[in-house]
């Protein structure tokens, strides 16, 4: 990302034409929690630490710093960058919403080529900054997608391999915090990025549906048809270094392949044990 910088100015720039979501304040209130959450985190530790083993104040301070840092690294800063990418898939798909409603909004008559025209034009603007959004975040999302992923991982095989007895405080505050981020994070990305190919199914669909209603009401067989430009294009689809298809059906493969490798990997470390004591009681 700090390599395109110069292309990700650019894109913001040209996102700035589009009015902002409804929902604005929501997004703030995302972004200060975010921000607030290796604060809370580090003093919770903090706490719970000087309950069970008790230090010395220098050496509490110091490793509550530690904990901010490290809390800021992973998982606070790679969110924030999610967020900013949530940001402008989101701003992209209510555009293409916007587009939709005007084609729905319009009479069959009144759908002319001029009009069709206009729509296709501001459609190219969109989809010129949507593959900007793919160029930009394309490796970056992969690899959060991954260690996001890995984190949900690490959450359930505690879960799963751990008693409640055997839960601490300490376990279970870091277990809650980053099951919140990992697990949030992950979902978020897939939902938002996988709402952009559901609205440009829908504006595809709407154009296509008012065209064809002018096309039997006009009945002018010499009037330009723009209907090839819009469905003949294929479908756009934000990926993850294309490997990752950033659709919603994502979500269930993800958590279900997450689930399913968990429990072989904590069933085989099970049978391992039941064989090692198996084999000292023989």
């Amino acid at each position: 990302m700090f390599c395109k910088r110069k292309l990700t100015t650019t894109t913001v720039r040209q996102l700035r034409s589009i009015p902002s979501p409804t929902h604005q304040k929501k997004i703030n209130l995302i972004a200060f929690l975010l921000c607030g959450m290796p604060f809370a985190f580090s003093v919770l530790l903090k706490l719970v630490d000087d309950k069970e083993h008790k230090g010395g104040f220098v050496n509490s301070v110091l490793v509550g710093i530690q904990t901010f840092c490290f809390s800021l690294e992973h998982p606070t800063f790679p969110n924030m960058i999610n967020l900013l990418y949530c940001v402008l898939c989101q701003r992209c798909y209510s555009f293409i919403g916007s587009l939709t409603q005007e084609i729905r909004n319009m009479s069959p008559t009144g759908f002319g080529p001029s009009q069709q025209i206009y729509i296709l034009r501001r459609k190219a603007k969109i989809d010129g900054v949507l593959n900007n959004i793919q160029n930009i975040f394309s490796v970056p999302i992969f690899f959060m997608l991954i260690a996001n992923l890995l984190s949900c991982g690490i959450v359930v095989s505690w879960i799963l391999q751990y008693s409640l007895k055997e839960y601490s405080y300490h376990m279970i505050i870091r277990s809650v915090f980053f099951s919140i981020n990992s697990f949030g994070s992950l979902t978020a990305v897939l939902w938002v990025a996988g709402q952009v190919p559901i609205q440009l199914q829908k504006l595809k669909e709407s154009f296509y549906e008012k065209a064809h209603l002018r096309l039997i009401s006009v009945c002018d067989l010499n009037e330009p048809q723009f209907k090839r430009e819009l469905l003949e294009k294929p479908d756009f689809v934000l990926t993850g270094c294309d490997i990752i298809s950033l659709r919603r059906s994502t979500v269930l493969g993800v958590f279900g392949t997450l689930l399913s490798y968990t429990v072989l990997l904590v069933s085989i470390k099970g049978n391992g044990v039941n064989d090692r004591n198996a084999t000292r009681t023989g």
